[in-house]
């Protein structure tokens, strides 16, 4: 959804990427509710 806005914005679709690195790469303990909402993510890149 955020790349589609940024498409749409004008931004070109080959400066972006993104990635969901919730299961592979957590930011912190998968040990609570709190921690799991934390870790839902997608980075998304926008290259020069």
């Amino acid at each position: 959804v955020v790349m589609k806005y940024l498409v749409s914005k004008g931004v070109d679709a080959g400066r972006l990427s993104a990635q969901g690195y919730g299961e592979s790469r957590p930011l912190v303990p998968n040990d609570s509710p709190e921690n799991k909402a934390k870790n839902r993510r997608i980075e998304i890149t926008v290259k020069q």
